[in-house]
Parts: C-alpha cells; structure tokens; sequence
C-alpha cells in the first residue's frame, strides 16, 4: 500500500476535469473472501424468504449467475494445463444452464420473458466484481504454496456452495409454485393432473423445471459432498482494521436515511430492519465479549435490551416482506452499505467459518474501538426505528395478493388486528391471489404493521438509552487484562481479496500487511 498518497489525489484531481471520466466515490472494500461468504449469506436468505411467486424470476436469473460463477472459477489462478478435472462440475452446471437460458429465449408458455429476481442479481454482481479483483491482482498469488491451494480450494467450495442453495432455493420455489396452483385448482373446482415423481406439486408447467433445477442442484451437491467443512478450513485470513467497523456503520446511517428520504419502496425498508436487527445481535456478542475483556462495565440491563430490540427489529423485517413484490430491486448503495456492516462484524466475531468464543473475540486488540462503534450504532437505531415507523403510516401500500392473505387472516385469528363486526371477511379478491397481482395492503395488515412499528420504535429507544448508558462507562482506555493480548484473534475469511483500503489480494502472508498472501484477501 503506498505511504505518498499525494500522487493517488493528483490522479483524482486530474479525473475531475475530464469529462470522460467520472471518478468512484464508492468502493466496495470487501475481499474476494467476504464477497463469496456473502454470497452464501444472501442464498441463505433467499431459501429462508423463497415463495411460489419467486419461481419465474429464479429460473430467468440462473443462466446469468452460473455464467458470473464460471467466470469467477476460471479467473482463480493456479489452473492445471489441459483439462483440469476440478473444472468438471461447474463447467457441467455452465452446460446445464445453457440449455435453460435457451429454452427460456422467446418462451411464450410459463415462465417466458419477465423480471429477473433482485437477489439472485446481486449475487451474480457480487460474483462478477470478485472476479475482476482476481482477475487485477491473481497474479500475485504464490498458487504454488500449500497454503494458497488451501485457499483456492476453499474458495472453489464457497462458489459452489452458493450455486447449490440458489438451485434449491429455486426448486422450493417451484414447488411452492405448483402447491398454489394444485391449491386454487382445487378451490375452483378444477381438476388438476397431479405428477408422479418428485412431489405431488411438481405440476405442469413447473413439473420439468423441477426436473431441469433438480439436475443443476445434484451437480452442485456432488461437488460439496464430504468437501464442504473440510475445505473452508484452509481460508486464509486477514488483518482486522480497527477503523472498519466504525466506518461501515457510519455509511449504513448515512445510506439508510438517503433510502428512506425517497421515495418508498419496501424492499428497502425490509434491508434496513433486517440489518438493524444484525446490529443487534452482532453487538450482543462484542458486549459479551468486551465485558469478558473487562473493557466494558458489566451490566444486566444492557444485553436484555439489545435484544429485544433485535427481536422486534426482526419482527418488523417479516411484516415489510410481505410487501416485497418479487421483481423488487433494492437501492444499489443501501445494499452496498449492508454486506459491508456484514463482512466487517464477520472479521470481528468469527473464527473462520464459526463464531468465535468470546475468550477469542475478547484477545481481538480492536475489539474496544469495534463495541464503542456497535453501541454508537445501538444508540442511532432509536432514531432510525421512528422514521421506519413513519412509513408504516404511508397511505396505498401494496403488496403480493397472496402474501397479504395469509398475513390478515393470520392477524384478526392471533388478535394483532381488530376482528370486523360483521364477521369472516375476504380481505384479498380469490381472483387477484390466482393472477398474482399487487394489491392494497388490508386493513388488519396495516394496523398491525404499525403497532409493531411503534413496538420497534420503543425497544429501540430503551435499547439505546442502556447503550448509552454503557459507553459513559466505557473501559476501554484501560489495558487488557493480563495475557488477554497475547492471544491472536481469528477473525475474517478466506478468499480475501481487499480493496485497496484493506491490503493486497487474498490475506496476508507472514512478510507483511501489503504482501499478497494465499487466497485471503483479494483486494
């Protein structure tokens, strides 16, 4: 990394007046490592959130992300001469999803041509820009040492393992798909072929998708079996920076409150309650482990808080989901701003691929800067929950017909929302649930859309009166307690490839921060 940066702000300066050029005043600072491990966060979320209506976009995004994938796998140095039989599977899975892409090319019958899915093209963008960091500085890996094949391999896996829950992801949504379909065929009367094989919901048309989707998986599964744990342990890891934490965090507000000052959209409000809820539990792990340190004053009221306002956080994240259509994209610099908070807390609280115990976390030198920075956080939250809680008041919100359903039956049948006088009421047209259209938000959904707002907003207050409460009795000017500090902190993850705020590519190396190191991080 270089010391002058006097050269580095000429360059700036001389971009600025060409007009050709428009210089980035937004990087992703993530490495290669923490993009692949946030790929494999965002495919777990999206087999967590992944509905029947998911379906046609899923399959229209697949060819694009296995493309990006290969991408990424050639890119990754070290490759054998001539045919390399670790190239197989993902070289298989490209075939696959060629063949998908190009039946879906002028398709009339279902899914034909619509919206791609939002999640699944982050991910795929992900994959592309850690592939141009490889691509800029892979050829600064010794790929020859045991320890950056370790990491090559790893981060072989991490690719692979998030191509598998995006394919069986797709595959719930295809089933889930088919249940709606068997579902009102049923309600209206209509007889439906039931399939064979797979599950009674493999129904035509989603039938031979499952079956397509099914293929991609097993390729996917094949790679992974028996290799998946073994094969993270050799991630490289990198340095922490302590100013990290603090600087993502302080971006995140910035971000959330730009997305929330324009105009609505749900599935930026789902992001931000979702990373705020993150925040708690990410700052319930650096207080336990601060107050292990003795850096930070016990206290009994502090954790309880925390986490209730994660829970109710939480709670909220569901509640703006279902007003997610599926097509919906998010604001590019608040999803930026999110997988940083994510991979920064990652390097702090875990041990490769686990959690690391809070004796670890508690030796971590940054670990004082970083719970400062999460309390700070804590605190600004109270703020942030009352101007989410503002929007749960926006007149017209819409959302999935289906979705909205399900959430007012549920509402009046646990008494969140008042049960109307004149009894049993069809909140949502059986005719806008099968065409899958955008509806109104029901009256029972709305109302206690903004009760749990004010809950959150609540929790989130008394949440950051404790945080405050604990940073006025800060500790962490003091030393550690004795042989704390000697104990090296595992944090952060393989493939780390950094940006150039973060060291060179994939992790450092014993000859020092700026000397690439095996696969760890890639800048």
């Amino acid at each position: 990394m270089a010391t002058d940066l006097r050269r580095a702000y000429a360059d700036i300066d001389e971009e600025l007046f060409d007009v050709g050029q428009i210089p980035m005043t937004s990087r992703d600072v993530r490495s290669v490592g923490e993009m692949l491990f946030d790929v494999d966060y965002l495919a777990r979320q999206l087999l967590m959130d992944v509905g029947g209506d998911d379906a046609g976009t899923l399959l229209r995004s697949w060819p694009t992300m296995v493309t990006a994938a290969e991408d990424l796998w050639a890119s990754l140095p070290g490759r054998r001469p001539g045919v390399d039989e670790r190239d197989r599977p993902i070289t298989s899975l490209s075939a696959q999803a060629a063949t998908i892409e190009s039946s879906l090319s002028g398709r009339k019958a279902w899914p034909g041509q619509g919206p791609t899915n939002p999640r699944v093209d982050q991910m795929t963008q992900t994959l592309l820009n850690a592939a141009a960091l490889v691509r800029r500085y892979g050829a600064e890996i010794p790929h020859e040492q045991t320890e950056a094949h370790r990491d090559l391999e790893a981060a072989r896996t991490r690719i692979m393992h998030g191509l598998y829950l995006t394919a069986h992801a797709a595959n719930v949504a295809l089933h889930d798909n088919g249940r709606d379909r068997v579902t009102d065929a049923r309600e209206s009367g209509r007889r439906v072929q039931l399939a064979q094989h797979h599950s009674p919901y493999a129904v035509a048309p989603t039938g031979v998708w499952v079956d397509r989707m099914s293929a991609c998986e097993n390729t996917a599964r094949s790679y992974l079996t028996d290799q998946f744990p073994h094969a993270l342990t050799g991630e490289a890891i990198r340095p922490v920076d302590p100013g990290r934490l603090a600087q993502a965090l302080a971006n995140w507000d910035i971000q959330s409150h730009r997305a929330l000052a324009r105009h609505l959209a749900p599935a930026n409000v789902l992001l931000i309650t979702r990373t705020q809820g993150l925040i708690a539990g990410a700052s319930m792990v650096l207080v336990n482990a601060a107050a292990t340190a003795g850096v930070l004053e016990p206290s009994e009221r502090l954790v309880p808080a925390i986490a209730d306002a994660g829970r109710s956080w939480s709670n909220l994240a569901s509640r703006w989901g279902d007003l997610v259509p599926p097509a919906a994209h998010l604001d590019e610099p608040l999803a930026r701003a999110a997988a940083e908070v994510r991979a920064a807390y990652r390097h702090i609280t875990h041990d490769t691929t686990t959690l690391a115990t809070p004796e670890a976390i508690a030796a971590c030198p940054e670990l004082p800067q970083a719970t400062m920075a999460s309390l700070r956080a804590i605190e600004a939250g109270s703020e942030l929950a009352h101007v989410v809680a503002e929007k749960a008041d926006t007149p017209n919100l819409t959302g999935p017909a289906r979705a909205l359903s399900r959430r007012a039956h549920n509402d009046v049948e646990s008494g969140l929302a008042t049960p109307p006088t004149e009894g049993d009421v069809v909140w949502v047209s059986p005719a806008d649930i099968l065409a899958r259209r955008v509806v109104t938000v029901p009256q029972p959904v709305a109302d206690a859309l903004r009760s749990v707002s004010t809950a959150t907003a609540s929790a989130a207050s008394v949440a950051a009166t404790t945080a405050m409460l604990a940073r006025s009795n800060d500790k962490s000017h003091l030393p550690p307690r004795p042989n704390e500090a000697d104990t090296a902190h595992q944090g952060g993850h393989g493939v780390t490839t950094s940006s150039p705020n973060h060291g060179k590519p994939f992790g450092e190396p014993p000859g020092g921060i700026d000397r690439p190191a095996p696969i760890g991080p890639l800048r």
